[in-house]
């Protein structure tokens, strides 16, 4: 707006066309309409689809001239500028306030905890004055000194707790010394609660006394001085002039006269109009997602460039294999770090030019506190503002451990997916439209998305930009890996949530400190709780965590197999028919289909010969001991050997098939499933 105001020119530019499109639509909505000063362009797609759908009229202008002068106009604007910066320093200093009592009263509620248990009875201490936080600090710390040097409580110490401090009752000091340190310790942090409390209702009453409509007054009428400098710029011309795909190249400045926003992609940004021009601004959104070549390119465009972005979300992706190459060149010409390819052209500039003007957008408006306020500690050193409040709602946090076991096969974890599904969403998820699922690899998003329908998964690379109500994260892996926890990724993911967050985790042991444990303490202290997931398996007993108790289990049950996952199928089934309900019920284990089935006229030839072959058996088949008549068959499917596209894979759909028309039930069991 301002850059208008200024009868200035501007490109504005992103990694991809999302970002500038939410630009145009925002300008062309009807609280705006502003979207003719704006031309779509960079690709020669765009600039084609530009030139067949650009405006040939203005808007009514009409009603944007005002009969005031400008310069008064402006003047208010000054004003309620100056008023706002007020209260929107009121309102920082509340978030701020609001956001040290929350974390206090989680701190007292431990400490709570601890003083029960410590049999210290705090409202017994008697004294004349009411005293402040610091106070109370200050005779904690002198309190703690004595007690370091391991010396009693002197004559002195008490005089002065009595003159200073009004502690009347000499009684408290016949305490154990740490009973006394935790007394002064609760003395504190009732007094810290109350001091936070009255300064909060003090700015939460002066900002109820302001006028509410202060930002929306200056708003409007920032719009009607735009809107007056705009409808005397464009209303001298006759009609609007269109513009061919050859008229952006040979009559740039032209275009530019009607349409001073030019949208683009970081990547065709000299590509808008003539090679030539040059901008008076450049807007880059997103530049941490723009390589170094890339963004050079666009800085070539504009005499002034504003550069947008978070150093601490998803840089751009290089591969492996342009990392390399980039290597070669940087080591032979021996180019200095902060022109490294692998850094993005945000990195870029700061390491090039420290003395940069930079701002800090401190202000988070989407998350709930609890969720933000872990990014805020763990990547951005406490300096975020966050602008929500924390209502006390339950349920905002929360972390599922599976059992433990080696549940992660290429990038993907089944029981992750059980977790979310059965245990996660009917708990937690009330609407699946104001969920996503977030996971690391997109083996899981695939598998999420098979058995999941109504929530959208994603990789944490294409959820930034984004934002949902709930966001599970799914971290798949067994050992926590580098790629999995990386603090960038992270960041994104947890920031996506504006509502409730919920993590599943392994519940393994890590052999390393982690960003993801960092998260899972994070959300035990503030949540009080990490839940245990029910969902297990006997297949768990495979694996390494479970060799002792699998051998144990072994012992107790026949050995019908040279397969411990088949041995332990069938001890659990005949654990289940021995049941008095079970009693008409057998089973047999490798049993030949060509017995099962005796006429094979309703098979194709290829079914014919696979189900006569005598190698070709069922894992398990259930029987009525009265009739012999099969009750169901039972496979047990390994997954390596059973996964997609494999031999194995083809011949499971032809047994699948042949059980169908034959009417009897098949249950297959994957070993790394549950249930």
């Amino acid at each position: 707006a301002n850059i208008l105001m200024q009868g200035k020119t501007v490109q504005i530019v992103s990694n991809n066309n999302s970002a500038t499109e939410n630009v145009y639509e925002k300008l062309s909505s009807p609280k705006y309409n502003l979207g003719f000063v704006a031309a779509t362009l960079g690709s020669s797609k765009n600039k084609k689809l530009f030139v067949e759908h650009q405006d040939a009229a203005y808007p009514d202008f009409s009603s944007w001239k005002t009969g005031e002068d400008p310069s008064v106009l402006q003047k208010e604007i000054a004003e309620q500028s100056s008023q706002l910066k007020s209260v929107f320093d009121k309102q920082e200093k509340l978030a701020c306030l609001r956001q040290e009592l929350s974390q206090l009263v989680t701190e007292q509620e431990y400490f709570n905890q601890y003083v029960k248990e410590s049999d210290v009875h705090t409202d017994s201490i008697k004294f004349k004055k009411k005293l402040s936080s610091k106070q109370w600090m200050v005779l904690w710390q002198e309190c703690q000194l004595i007690s370091e040097e391991k010396t009693a409580i002197g004559f002195w110490f008490k005089i002065k707790a009595l003159l200073k401090y009004g502690v009347t009752d000499w009684g408290t000091y016949k305490q154990n010394i740490s009973k006394i340190l935790t007394t002064f310790q609760a003395m504190y942090y009732r007094a810290k609660q109350a001091e936070l409390s009255a300064e909060i209702a003090d700015i939460e009453k002066y900002l109820n006394s302001v006028n509410k409509n202060l930002l929306e007054d200056l708003c409007k009428q920032s719009m009607v001085v735009l809107k007056d400098k705009l409808a005397r710029k464009y209303e001298s011309n006759i009609g609007r002039k269109t513009f061919s795909e050859d008229n952006l190249w040979k009559e740039p400045y032209d275009v530019l006269a009607e349409y001073p926003v030019i949208l683009s992609t970081t990547f065709s940004s000299r590509n808008s109009l003539n090679l030539d021009v040059v901008y008076d601004y450049l807007i880059m959104d997103e530049a941490s997602q723009v390589d170094i070549a890339t963004g050079a390119l666009a800085l070539s465009c504009a005499r002034n460039v504003v550069i947008v972005g978070d150093t601490k979300q998803l840089p751009n992706v290089v591969t492996d294999d342009i990392k390399a190459k980039a290597k070669a060149i940087f080591d032979s010409f021996n180019v200095s770090e902060g022109y490294q390819y692998t850094n993005s052209f945000l990195q870029s500039i700061l390491d090039v030019m420290p003395n940069v003007t930079q701002t800090l957008l401190r202000e988070h408006y989407r998350c709930h506190p609890k969720i933000i306020n872990f990014c805020n500690q763990k990547f951005y050193r406490g300096e975020l503002i966050i602008m929500t409040t924390d209502k006390g709602e339950e349920d905002v946090l929360s972390v599922v451990k599976t059992v433990a076991g080696n549940h992660e096969r290429n990038h993907y974890s089944q029981r992750q997916i059980d977790v979310i599904k059965n245990e996660i969403i009917p708990k937690y998820v009330s609407n699946p439209k104001e969920t996503g699922i977030i996971a690391p690899y997109k083996n899981q998003v695939e598998a999420l998305s098979k058995e999941i329908t109504d929530i959208d998964a994603a990789t944490v690379h294409k959820f930034q930009g984004k934002e949902q109500e709930n966001i599970i994260i799914s971290t798949v892996d067994d050992e926590i890996s580098d790629f999995a926890d990386d603090p960038y990724l992270i960041n994104v993911a947890v920031s996506r949530a504006k509502k409730k967050l919920m993590l599943v985790v392994t519940g393994n042991e890590q052999s390393k400190e982690h960003n993801i444990t960092d998260l899972i303490d994070y959300i035990q202290y503030n949540n009080f709780e990490v839940t245990e997931s029910k969902i297990y398996s006997i297949f768990d007993y495979l694996y390494k965590q479970y060799t002792e108790e699998r051998r144990v289990y072994l012992q107790k049950h026949k050995k019908v197999s040279e397969y411990d996952s088949e041995n332990l199928m069938y001890s659990l089934i005949e654990d289940i028919i021995s049941a008095n309900k079970y009693s008409s019920l057998d089973v047999v284990c490798h049993f030949p289909l060509n017995m099962l089935i005796k006429n094979p006229e309703l098979l194709n030839e290829q079914e014919c010969q696979y189900a006569m072959n005598p190698a070709t058996h069922l894992d398990f088949l259930i029987y009525n001991r009265i009739g012999k008549k099969p009750v169901l068959a039972i496979e047990v499917d390994g997954y390596e050997y059973h996964k997609e596209d494999t031999v194995q894979a083809s011949r499971d759909l032809l047994k699948n098939h042949i059980m169908e028309l034959y009417e009897i039930p098949l249950l297959r069991f994957m070993t790394n499933g549950s249930g």
